[in-house]
């Protein structure tokens, strides 16, 4: 979800930044390349704890902006955040927060990370909501996330709701299946929503011919998860379970389902905090119809007439509302419009205009403090014509850098 964003910053700044990625480095990656126009920096930590290695990449980081002179800082997470809001007042630089996740609510989601105590998390959520205090500009995906802020006591002109951009459809046509398909985009984080989906799926009678196709990533322990659950389906060969290798094989999945599931549980993250709803994003692009659970961070993007919504944990219901779809072509037309008039919303090109009008008021602004400085120079050149220097001889998109750090796989505890 998060590469998807972090392309496109860096396809919108490239024209008129220098830009610098820097992340962790895994054993057979390069130290240093190209990703896309942006110089990519991969920092090797040694062997240690977790709270160690933590503390490496933090001494990288801080090295990174000491060494070169950077306009703006662009965060995913507190780890990073944390250290680029200590040193922002000393080295001069703006700094960026993207706050579409959080590690204080997603963490108590995860699958494959361990169990932390709620005073932990309390503390994670106090260093999350430092980082976005001291932050120049808070991105976020949604009304719901930003109205989140705001009740935190941020003033609302440092937020920026920049929804999630759908991945382009590159010429690909819809191919549907045999079965009406639905696609489901959870991954590992809404497993307990998934047991919801299949277990409406179990209900549903042989003769329906309806088939459900998983994506998003799975670790090896939702793997194991999922076949367990498979095992116990009364038709195994109605879920189809593709092995992601890149996003943009989501694509694939867009092109041959039939309409789409948003199955999520009733939760504080999807309660209060809300989401950036990257699934819809998708199947926006693609018109699919689609059936959602009925919850505040989707009603945002879905209408009552433009989906059809069950309440979360309601099998019952979602079974119901499934056959219901499959079985009306005139449903489905009336749905899939619906969609489609939204993906406007959430297209690149418009993500990327926003994004750039964020960055470049900083170096407006850096403009307009040189240009006070400035004092118009006497006419020396021997001409006929007046030629006194004017401040329009400045390029008019001059390059700054920009340095983007993307998440920490496995986020620590706070110090």
């Amino acid at each position: 979800m998060l590469s998807r964003r972090i392309t496109c910053y860096v396809k919108a700044l490239a024209e008129n930044f220098d830009i610098s990625l820097l992340c962790i480095k895994d054993a057979e990656q390069p130290h240093i390349e190209r990703y896309e126009k942006a110089r990519l920096l991969r920092v090797p930590l040694k062997q240690g704890t977790l709270q160690q290695r933590m503390e490496q990449f933090e001494r990288a980081i801080r090295r990174q902006l000491e060494s070169e002179e950077y306009i703006v800082a662009h965060s995913f997470d507190f780890v990073s955040g944390r250290i680029l809001a200590e040193l922002k007042k000393q080295l001069g630089y703006h700094l960026v927060f993207e706050a579409i996740t959080l590690c204080s609510q997603e963490w108590p989601h995860s699958q494959h990370e361990l169990t932390l105590p709620a005073e932990t998390l309390e503390n994670i959520k106090a260093e999350e909501n430092y980082v976005a205090t001291q932050a120049d500009a808070l991105i976020v995906a949604s009304q719901q996330q930003k109205k989140y802020f705001e009740n935190l006591g941020l003033h609302h002109h440092l937020l920026h709701v920049l929804p999630h951009p759908s991945l382009p459809r590159k010429g690909l046509s819809p191919q549907p299946t045999a079965c009406f398909q639905f696609l489901n985009l959870g991954g590992e984080s809404q497993l307990k929503a998934l047991q919801t989906t299949l277990n409406a799926l179990d209900s549903l009678p042989q003769e329906s011919k309806i088939q459900l196709a998983l994506g998003g990533h799975y670790g090896a322990k939702s793997k194991t998860y999922l076949a367990t659950c498979r095992e116990t389906l009364h038709s195994k060969e109605n879920v189809i379970w593709p092995d992601l290798r890149h996003e943009i094989e989501i694509n694939t999945l867009c092109s041959q389902a039939n309409a789409a599931l948003l199955a999520l549980e009733h939760e504080s993250r999807n309660v209060s905090f809300g989401g950036s709803m990257p699934e819809l994003a998708d199947f926006f692009a693609w018109g699919l119809p689609i059936i959602a659970a009925d919850l505040p961070c989707v009603r945002e993007f879905l209408g009552p007439d433009e989906a059809l919504f069950f309440a979360p944990g309601d099998s019952t219901t979602l079974a119901a509302c499934m056959q219901e779809l499959a079985a009306s072509p005139s449903l489905q037309a009336h749905l899939s419009s619906a969609s489609a008039s939204k993906a406007a919303a959430f297209l690149p090109a418009w993500f990327m205009h926003e994004t750039l009008c964020l960055y470049k008021q900083w170096v407006d602004k850096q403009s307009q403090q040189s240009e006070q400085f400035l004092e118009p120079l006497p006419d020396i050149t021997p001409s006929m014509a007046r030629t006194t220097s004017t401040t329009s001889s400045l390029p008019s998109s001059p390059e700054q850098d920009t340095i983007i750090v993307p998440p920490a796989s496995t986020p620590p505890p706070p110090k």
